[in-house]
């Protein structure tokens, strides 16, 4: 009879096989990032099973953390695929977390960046990184990213 009660307990508490329980719990990384996304007003995002996170091109692509004073984004944030990344006018010191693929614009313009260590590694238009403490040269941005267009300032 314990076994059963436990057993149901367990299930009211939506705890399955595969299902992630701290997550179940509405604690964890998982919860973490979701109420991160949620107060930097980021939505139509998919949570993938490594924790990376990709924002859904069928609505709102774009990320906009621009004017938000980050020295870097929280350790629990790795953004996979999105649209347009504008991480700008912030006091950025790195760009991890910033995405691995962004389809069209990734902006870390005036920020206090002296390397682009963990900018994405494929920018489908414009990669734009002027006004920052090290002036970057075109030739230094390909080499860490595969991209169209590279502007360097305003």
């Amino acid at each position: 009879m314990k076994a059963r009660y436990i057993y149901e307990s367990l299930n009211e508490m939506n705890f399955e096989r595969r299902k992630d329980p701290l997550g179940a719990l509405g604690i964890g990384r998982r919860k973490m990032i979701e109420d991160w996304l949620d107060e930097m007003e980021i939505y139509n995002y998919i949570i993938n099973d490594d924790l990376t996170i990709d924002i859904d091109d069928k609505h709102s692509d774009s990320v906009d953390l621009m004017h938000k004073g980050f020295k870097e984004l929280p350790v629990f944030i790795q953004f996979g695929n999105v649209g347009s990344f504008y991480i700008s006018h912030n006091e950025l010191q790195t760009l991890r977390g910033c995405p691995t693929y962004v389809q069209r614009t990734f902006s870390c313009q005036d920020n206090k960046l002296y390397s682009l260590d963990g900018c994405p590694k494929k920018v489908g238009e414009t990669f734009k990184c002027g006004q920052n403490k090290k002036q970057f040269t075109e030739e230094y941005v390909r080499s860490l990213c595969d991209v169209k267009y590279v502007k360097l300032r305003y």
